[in-house]
């Protein structure tokens, strides 16, 4: 059996397809300033026609990487180019030659510049680094010198891009696969967190909050540590919002589609009043103490946000999915204050 790509690579490439240029801004600064962003065009079709996708038995890697076609300005004149993105979890044998390998491919079908990008994700700090060149000679007589751009992630000092995640959000995203000392593992995750919250409700901020989700998983004594910082230290109150809305799910779809589905399908049954919890039990598979537990879950999110004060009644029913009534009548169970100050005049 093929192995499929993982969530984390997957992650890694929709964060690449949705912050392209902030990713140059944070890696390549000086090319991010000629580059044409506007004119970007991911050609993943063309790589995996070029070196197979898991469905024929070729790389199944290509399916997570990345060709994209893009124009930069070099000496005055727009040029257009490629540039071929890799991520990888892990140390590989051979890297340099099948960087080139690649690049031979991509150069013999497109007979353009093309920029090679690799980066290293792996949790562990290399005693021997990967090679970043691959030449081919013969004595006295050399044949090719090839190179590409090598980002080792755990190269950098989480310092570094905690500073760097004040004005661009994919900084704060990596954040929790740079280097820093183990036990701050709860507190990177909380700054990882509030790092991505000036970023728009939606597909963006999701995929930031999954791919942090997949980056750092935390232990039982980790994860009380770092729910005690999100709850207890006010400088993380919007880092806490964001943590309470992701864990109902609503912006986690793409990871739990069918669950996600099944509990919608639900939910509208419910609604309807045309059917007892019973009845919805034995169409769906879910047992009553499942959506119970799934109500009172939702009623404690719509109650942390009214608290807030952040969000109208209104904005909530939109971000949770919930109808405007419901949200009404939980704030209306917390509290008159809450309703009031919580509802569009």
């Amino acid at each position: 059996m093929k192995k499929k790509p993982r969530k984390f690579d997957i992650r890694h490439k929709e964060t690449l397809t949705l912050f392209l240029k902030e990713y140059f801004d944070l890696f390549f600064p000086d090319l991010a300033k000629k580059m044409r962003f506007e004119t970007a065009e991911f050609l993943d079709k063309e790589l995996i026609s070029l070196f197979g996708g898991s469905e024929n038995g070729g790389d199944r890697h290509k399916l997570t990487d990345a060709l994209i076609f893009v124009q930069i300005m070099l000496d005055k004149k727009l040029e257009a180019i490629l540039i071929h993105w890799e991520q990888e979890s892990q140390k590989k044998k051979s890297f340099d030659e099948r960087m080139f390998h690649y690049f031979c491919g991509i150069y013999y079908r497109h007979r353009r510049l093309i920029l090679p990008i690799a980066m290293f994700t792996d949790p562990v700090k290399w005693r021997k680094p990967v090679k970043d060149t691959f030449g081919l000679s013969l004595p006295g007589y050399p044949i090719n010198e090839f190179a590409y751009q090598l980002i080792k992630l755990k190269d950098y000092g989480a310092g570094e891009f905690e500073k760097l995640s004040e004005k661009n959000p994919l900084a704060a995203a990596y954040l929790p696969l740079t280097d820093y000392p183990a036990e701050d593992r709860p507190l990177i995750k909380a700054k990882a967190i509030m790092g991505i919250t000036k970023v728009a409700q939606g597909r963006k901020q999701a995929t930031l909050f999954s791919l942090i989700e997949e980056s750092i998983r935390l232990n039982k004594e980790e994860e009380e540590r770092f729910q005690k910082i999100i709850r207890d230290d006010p400088m993380y109150q919007e880092a806490k919002m964001l943590e309470s809305i992701e864990e109902l799910g609503m912006e986690r779809g793409m990871e739990k589609g069918e669950i996600r589905a099944l509990e919608k399908v639900t939910k509208n049954l419910l609604r309807s009043g045309k059917l007892t919890k019973k009845e919805i039990a034995q169409v769906t598979d879910l047992d009553i103490a499942e959506m119970n537990e799934a109500d009172k879950e939702t009623e404690e999110t719509v109650k942390n946000l009214l608290r807030f004060g952040k969000l109208t009644e209104k904005e909530i029913a939109q971000a949770l999915g919930l109808e405007l009534s419901q949200v009404t009548e939980i704030a209306q169970a917390v509290g008159p204050e809450f309703a009031d100050v919580n509802r569009e005049s």
